[in-house]
């Protein structure tokens, strides 16, 4: 009887039942394992392709190829039954590992030896860490993980050395922008080589397998408890308990062992905590993604074949139609915009800078080209990195037939850079194209920088005046109060001084900065002072509105490269035996990193004559107003050296079409620490400042 209920399908003994019920999960465990071997070998045709490529010039990403795999894919799983938007979403997971693969193959990058070590914000199985692995992954590439509690704890371990790679959140499809990790990449110089997307799939667990209804406290990390709201307006017995990273609630609630409680995080986390996942996908929008870059302290160069995204801040000039003139820039080299956000300018209200990501590899000659006219356009760029591109704008051409727009008129794709529109050269001098950035090529409007709320340049007229150097709180206030009641607009004074003895005084350094920081806030002005080395510039950069290169510094390209790098005005000074060509080329370092806020200042130069201090070039003027768009001041007091000769020379200087003066001032010249004789008392200033007033400006005509 059994036997014929067996064969006919009738009830069968429990033991007969978990026998084959266990012998079907070994099929399916067979099949999985299975499914690994044949990924296995997939993965190693795609690595030999990845050989062949980086002997040839083939592209890495054929997307056209991949929508006919995909589409193929998708028909043969309708065939055999399948859910064909399962195995879409498989294959793209797939295909998007192996382009990754393929790009680290032929990238051209050095590769890590041994473990790279990752630093990331949060503990084990936060989603920065779950997202970490698996940009490790895709690069074939063994890592081990360091949690750190802040943003910015993870930045200072890669600078310090203790990591190779930092891993950070920069924005999320519900949340939007992280400006905290935008500031850090704006202020430090790291680069972004890498990005990672990671959907944030929010789940409840805890303790013990309980109904929902007996769950008093929910913890996770303020977005996520956010990003659940409507779940948790479900739970309204549920008290959310904001917590410092949602893996950490998870581990938390494992902890306390109490069922009441439980936590929003990574299901992997759940797991790995031994804690029972009472509800999935429980998050408000069902597509939540966080986008990821991967930091490290030098940039990388990928292979021009290397699909990449490059990312930059910019600031724009102060004119009408800015950032549109910026964006035709990228357009016009053919580079898609994939992002464009705007974030207040520090200690600049109302002004804005901006983030701009798009498509392109800075390998490649057009986007080289573009960033390089971008740089001319605007006030100040930074590169912040181009990377292998992941996370990728709707793909439209799919489903329309029509690509990705730009703009209304997108431009086509360049793979070279373009020829530059024909220049004809001035009648009475040839501008030197090597310092393309600086020149009227360039630029023909004259730029204007802004000195806090001043803008330098263009029609305007520019005094900034001070003590040579800040000797006292009592001698620079009322040097602060002297000039600001005659007129000048930015005041002046030396914290850090040169001097040819090295037993003359050298500054107060960083407490003089204070000093003279204070000494302008009383009295409405911005303030100028000079930087000796580049170990100084961020720091002095956070208080003064104008960072000075000494003459003895023009030449100082290390010094240079990094006043490039930081988004802060800087007033360079000619070299005492330096030619014009000279000047502007040094002008020209810092316009490359990227920043486009230089003013010049003609101090004198070095002759046979000894009357006085130097020979003030004052023919200087009309030749920089006609082969540069940067504003152009005068240093009298060092141009003479002798108080006598200040106001003349400064009269002159206006008439000669400058921008501006740049004039020593001192309560009690006499008992001056540094250049007495060529300081001027408050109340010589003051003539000096209503001679001005009678003085007129040459009309002047770029070229």
């Amino acid at each position: 009887m059994d036997e014929k209920n067996n064969t006919d399908g009738g009830p069968a003994e429990p033991g007969e039942s978990e026998a084959g019920l266990d012998a079907l999960r070994r099929d399916v465990e067979e099949a999985d394992q299975a499914l690994v071997d044949i990924l296995a070998r997939r993965l190693a045709l795609v690595d030999r392709i990845a050989a062949r490529k980086s002997e040839s010039a083939s592209t890495i990403r054929d997307r056209e190829r991949e929508r006919v795999v995909l589409a193929r894919a998708e028909a043969r799983a309708f065939e055999r039954g399948l859910s064909a938007p399962l195995v879409r979403k498989i294959l793209e997971d797939v295909i998007a590992h192996s382009v990754s693969r393929q790009s680290a193959a032929v990238s051209g990058a050095p590769a890590p030896e041994g473990i790279v070590r990752v630093a990331f914000q949060g503990v084990a199985y936060a989603y920065s860490h779950l997202a970490a692995r698996k940009y490790l992954a895709a690069g074939n590439l063994a890592g081990k993980f360091q949690g750190h509690r802040s943003f910015r704890a993870v930045t200072a371990a890669l600078r310090s050395g203790e990591a190779h790679l930092a891993f950070l959140p920069i924005e999320n499809t519900t949340a939007g922008s992280i400006n905290q990790v935008y500031d850090l990449l704006r202020t430090e110089e790291l680069a972004i080589v890498g990005e990672e997307v990671w959907k944030v799939d929010h789940c409840l667990a805890g303790p013990a397998d309980v109904p929902l209804s007996s769950i008093r406290k929910v913890l996770s990390h303020p977005q996520g408890l956010e990003q659940c709201s409507q779940f948790l307006q479900s739970l309204p017995q549920a008290e959310p308990v904001p917590y410092f990273d949602t893996a950490e609630a998870l581990a938390s609630v494992a902890a306390a062992a109490d069922p009441s409680q439980a936590a929003i995080g990574p299901p992997e986390a759940a797991q790995a905590h031994g804690l029972h996942v009472l509800r999935r996908g429980i998050a408000d929008q069902e597509e939540n993604w966080t986008r990821f870059v991967a930091l490290a302290r030098e940039p990388v160069r990928y292979d021009p074949r290397v699909s990449c995204k490059t990312s930059i801040v910019l600031t724009t000039r102060h004119e009408r139609g800015a950032l549109l003139r910026c964006l035709h820039v990228l357009s016009d080299h053919g580079l898609q915009l994939t992002k464009l956000e705007s974030r207040p300018r520090p200690g600049r209200p109302w002004e804005y800078m901006f983030f701009v990501d798009f498509d392109g590899n800075l390998a490649d000659e057009s986007v080289a080209a573009g960033l390089d006219e971008l740089k001319s356009e605007a006030l100040y760029v930074k590169v912040l990195g181009s990377y292998p591109a992941k996370a990728e704008p709707v793909d439209i051409a799919a489903s329309s037939g029509a690509p990705f727009p730009l703009s209304a008129s997108p431009a086509p794709p360049s793979t070279s850079t373009p020829e530059p529109p024909p220049v004809s050269p001035s009648p009475r001098t040839r501008t030197p194209r090597a310092y393309k950035l600086v020149s009227r090529d360039a630029r023909s409007e004259d730029t204007r920088v802004r000195v806090g709320d001043l803008l330098v340049g263009g029609e305007g007229f520019t005094v900034m005046a001070g003590p040579c150097a800040v000797e006292s709180r009592e001698q620079v206030e009322a040097a602060a109060r002297g000039v600001r009641a005659h007129g000048a607009h930015v005041l002046r004074g030396g914290v850090f001084k040169p001097r040819t003895s090295p037993y003359a005084f050298q500054g107060l350094g960083y407490a003089g900065l204070d000093l003279l920081a204070a000494a302008g806030r009383a009295n409405g002005m911005p303030i100028v002072t000079e930087v000796l080395s580049p170990e100084q510039v961020r720091t002095v950069a956070e208080k003064a509105d104008l960072l000075q290169v000494g003459a003895r510094n023009m030449q100082n390209f290390e010094l240079l490269r990094e006043l490039g790098r930081v988004d802060r005005p800087v007033l360079l000074k000619r070299g005492p035996s330096s030619t014009i060509e000279e000047w502007l080329f040094a002008a020209e370092y810092i316009l490359a990193q990227g920043n486009g806020q230089v003013i010049l200042c003609e101090r004198g130069i070095r002759t046979f004559e000894t009357a006085t201090r130097n020979t003030l070039d004052l023919s200087a003027v009309p030749v920089l107003r006609e082969r540069t768009h940067l504003p152009v001041l005068i240093d009298p007091s060092h141009g003479t050296g002798h108080r006598a000769y200040i106001a003349p020379m400064a009269w002159a200087a206006r008439a000669a079409g400058a921008h501006g003066l740049l004039i020593e001032v001192h309560p009690d010249p006499p008992k001056a620490l540094s250049d007495g004789e060529q300081s001027l008392t408050p109340q010589e200033f003051g003539e000096l400042m209503r001679g001005l007033e009678t003085v007129g400006r040459p009309a002047f005509q770029a070229g």
